[in-house]
Parts: structure tokens; sequence; C-alpha cells
């Protein structure tokens, strides 16, 4: 732990502080504001919720309270001002930015452990272009600067490739933190850290070849349990049941909706020999509509008429739907049409790789603009006074652009110098990052939406690896050519 420290102080800092100015283009781009979408209204209102009501009435259906509970806890004791405020001097509200900047700075760091972990020669140079690839050439800015809990799902990996490779006991307690920390953020986290640390375990030659210990896939597979644990824990205590999230039900309905199963399952299964008409009459709603069904989830889950109001709403139809999904798991033939839904969703979501999804500007009426007038004054004056999105200065389009063609360059390149100069470590290393966005592609397709921005938060992992891969290939390349000519 005193090494890992040490290094974060020596020389090295240049490299670091480097790395922070690479975000200086695209933070004066936004000039100096955040960015947000109309979820952010329900993250900021968990701050509300948590000041009025108490934590067990802050837990949003839909959504983990964890990073409302971040922004509480940033409102109140992250900064300068909230730190001058112990011994009675009083300045402004702290701002939005300089909460976001804590996992801004947990990821650099992240990745510089991992880059410094992996490549063992040439660190400087591997650095400094993975890293300029990953915060100038892909949508990391673009979530570094959102008021959502999107930027913690890449520490998820990074400090999960730490935990596994690092040998200092004080990494390890750090790296376990901030993955334990990472994962309450979002419910897509849960099972995304479970399935990754089940299949690292599970497959023995990526863990012999990147020299992971069973012991230590063991423990990352208990960590990602105590996430569960805590998740629900949370919800008995406040109530909500055995469950991790008390609105999931409702969800599922809707991908069911989205994919054609529920159609699926309804013309299979007539109301005259349903089971669950009987106990369950209000189905027959889902039959009078099964030929008009919502094409996308969100129609379904944010729409109370004519489907979610009347099976039951939010709070009453979770049996009906839980047997429904049931059902569908039963029946061999809708079996096999999850599998095929469930395949196609996640080859769409890993084909999306762009920034600026959802954020359009926000109405100045609306949750966004309450709460943050609330609880960040500063940052609503900012963000509704003069922010490049309010008032659509960005151009998305070519960013996203830059962002496609740098990842088929670096992918394309990678490859082909692990197929001519075959490197076991490296080809692994890359499989164990794809692996992971293939998880969070498909838990985030099949559970929640087919999104950009889900995707991308993750994506561009592939792109910051091959990076490293390439060059540490070359220069390898070049040193060995210089020791042949001597």
């Amino acid at each position: 732990m005193k090494t890992f420290w040490h290094r974060l102080v020596n020389t090295e800092n240049a490299l670091r502080m480097a790395t922070l100015l690479l975000f200086l283009p695209m933070f004066f781009f936004t000039q100096g504001s955040i960015l947000c979408t109309t979820d952010t209204g329900a993250y900021l209102q968990t701050i509300s919720n948590l000041e009025s009501q108490g934590l067990a009435a802050a837990i949003p259906m839909d959504r983990s309270v964890f990073y409302g509970l971040f922004l509480w806890a940033g409102k109140h004791y992250f900064g300068i001002g909230p730190l001058l405020s112990q011994f009675g001097i009083a300045l402004e509200p702290p701002f939005l930015f300089e909460i976001l900047l804590v996992p801004c700075i947990l990821l650099l760091l992240g990745a510089l452990k991992l880059l410094k972990i992996t490549f063992t020669q040439h660190k400087v140079w591997i650095i400094a272009i993975a890293l300029s690839t990953a915060t100038l050439l892909t949508p990391l800015p673009w979530f570094i600067f959102q008021v959502m809990p999107d930027v913690f799902t890449p520490l998820v990996f990074l400090y999960a490739m730490v935990f596994l490779q690092s040998t200092s006991r004080g990494t390890i307690i750090l790296s376990t933190c901030v993955v334990l920390f990472a994962a309450l953020m979002h419910h897509s986290h849960l099972p995304l850290l479970t399935a990754f640390a089940a299949g690292i375990h599970l497959i023995k030659p990526l863990r012999n070849n990147l020299g992971f210990s069973p012991q230590q896939t063991k423990k990352l597979f208990a960590l990602s349990f105590l996430s569960w644990i805590i998740t629900i824990t949370l919800n008995v205590w406040a109530g909500n049941g055995l469950t991790p999230s008390k609105g999931s039900h409702v969800f599922l309905m809707g991908k069911l909706c989205e994919n054609g199963i529920l159609k699926a399952y309804l013309d299979e299964t007539p109301i005259q020999t349903n089971p669950l008409a009987l106990s369950h009459p209000e189905i027959a709603v889902f039959y009078q509509h099964k030929n008009h069904l919502p094409q996308h989830a969100w129609d379904f889950v944010w729409n109370e008429q004519p489907l979610l109001g009347p099976t039951g709403g939010w709070h009453h139809s979770k049996d009906l739907y839980k047997g429904i999904y049931k059902a569908t798991l039963t029946s061999p033939k809708l079996l096999l049409k999850h599998v095929e839904v469930a395949t196609a969703a996640t080859v769409h979501q890993l084909l999306l790789n762009h920034a600026g999804d959802g954020l359009e500007p926000i109405s100045p009426y609306g949750a966004v603009a309450n709460e943050l007038k609330k609880h960040f004054p500063s940052d609503y004056h900012g963000f509704f006074g003069h922010s490049a999105q309010q008032q659509s200065r960005i151009n998305f389009g070519a960013f996203n652009q830059v962002y496609d063609i740098v990842a088929l360059v670096w992918i394309t390149l990678c490859l082909l110098l692990l197929y001519k100069f075959p490197n076991p470590q490296y080809a692994w290393l890359l499989t164990v990052t794809v692996f992971f966005v293939i998880c969070n592609a498909f838990f985030t397709a099949n559970l929640a939406n087919i999104l950009s921005r889900l995707n991308a938060r993750t994506f561009w992992l592939i792109p910051l690896v091959c990076a490293g891969i390439v060059t540490a290939t070359l220069l390898n390349l070049r040193d060995n050519h210089r020791q042949s000519t001597r």
C-alpha cells in the first residue's frame, strides 16, 4: 500500500497531470457545465426524499438509491465548501462538478494501475498513448461530465482487474472498496459483476495466462454477492420485500412487450385456458391489446395507460407480471425465443458506441430544473443559463464518426499484430475486456434498454486496451530489432 501511494506522488505525477489536462478540451467545449439527461432528475430527487422523508422512503421504484446517496453525500461532505463549513466558514454551496471529479479521479487511477500492472516495459509511452486515446478519442469524456451513474460501470472492470492482479494487501483492500462502491451505483452492475467474476473463474486459460489465482477469482465472485446482499437487505429493511428493486417486474414486462415474447405468450395461451386468468382477471387487458403492444420497453414502463395502470400499476402488478414471466420461461417454444431475442438484443447493443444519447435540451420546468435549483443553485444557473447542451451547440455526429474510426483502427491493428506476433497475455487481456463489454451489453439490452449510452460507457475500454497492446508490441519489436543489429 505504501508503495502504491508513494508512486502517486513521485515523478509520474507529471503523467497524471497530463492525463487530467486531456479532459480540458471537453471541459471548455461544454463551457464548464455539467451534462444532464431526463433521468438525472430522478437521481437528484433522491436527495430531496432523503432529506425530507429518510432513507427508506427515498429508495426509488426503478433504480438504485446509492447514486442518489453519493450525490447527497457530495452535497454535504465533498469539496472545500462543506469542509470549511465545519469551521464556521460559509462559502457557496458545492458544485456538482467537484462531486463528479471523485469517480473521474478513481477511473484515471484505476486505468493507470491496470496499465502499469499489465505492461512491465515502456510504461510511460504505453500509458500516455492508451489514456490519450481513451480521453480524447472515445466517448469516455461525456460520461465524466454527466450527472449519471454510467461512469461507475468501467470502475467495476478496472478495479476488478487490479484486485485480481495485485499482490499488495493495501491495493487489494482499496480495489475491493472501489469495486463494491461502483457495483452498488446501478442495478445492472449487480448481475454484471457476478457474471464477469463467474466467467473469469470458470475460464481456466484466461486465469492462467493473466496470472489470476483461483483464490482471488473466488473472492471476486463472493464480493459480487456482497453487493447483492447489501442492496436486497436495504430493500427488506425498507419494507420492499426480498428484492434488489421493487419495480423490476414492470421493466421485465416492458421487455416482454418490446421483444415480442408477450405477444407470442398470449397467442400460445388463450385466455380460456390460462390459469392466471382465474387469480388475475386483469390479465384480460393484455389480451385486448395484444395486437397493439408497445414497441419499446419505456413506452410500457412510463405510460400508465392503456396497459400498466389497468393491470395493477407499479404497486399491484407484481404477482401477475412474475407469473407471466415464469410461464414464458417454462414453455420450450418461448424459452427458445428468449434465447433468440436476448442474443439479437446483445449484438444490437454491442454495435452502439456513440456519445450524446439522451443529452437534449432539458425543460426549465421539469424535475432536473427543480432539483438543481434546490440543491445546486450555482449549477442550475450555469446549466439553464448558458450551457452548450441547453443551446444545442454540441455536434455529436462529428465526434461519433471519430470515435467509430478510432475504435476500428485500434482493434484492427491489435488483431493483426496479435496474429503476426502471438502473445497469450495480451490476447487474453483483450479477451477479458471484450467479455466484460459483452456482459454489460447483455444485461443492459435485456433488462433495461438498447441505448448507445449504456454500451458506450464500457466500449471505450476496448480501444484503451488495444492502444496499450499495439504500443507495447511495436516498442518490443523495435527493441528486439535494435538488439539483433548490434
